[in-house]
């Protein structure tokens, strides 16, 4: 004779192992997930802007006057004239213009 105890025993072990072949032929049961051919979306964080600190003379402080000035890129630096740059800096015109000839090459 045996006890329930047993019964509920060996009931729990086949649903278990049902649980087990289930999860072991899970790949095959589910259908194949899409794949995009898209490219991934890019994200913009704020305005773009360079990196003005990469032309000498230009610092933390010089690129915050320009920055004031809506100069935030190497184009919009190398398509304003030195004066108007000497300006909104605060430096001589000489050294706004070879801050524009540096700006050109590297825009």
């Amino acid at each position: 004779m045996t006890s329930p105890f047993r019964n509920v025993l060996k009931v729990v072990g086949v649903l278990a192992g049902l649980g087990a072949a289930a999860w072991a032929l899970r790949d095959r049961m589910l259908p194949q997930p899409e794949i995009s051919t898209e490219p991934a979306p890019k994200f913009r964080t704020g305005p773009k802007s360079d990196d003005l600190t990469l032309i000498k003379g230009v610092g933390p402080v010089y690129r915050d006057k320009l920055s004031a000035a809506g100069i935030q890129t190497f184009s919009e630096l190398a398509a304003r004239n030195a004066e108007e740059i000497a300006q909104a800096a605060g430096t001589s015109s000489s050294v706004a213009a070879g801050w524009v000839k540096s700006a050109q090459s590297m825009a």
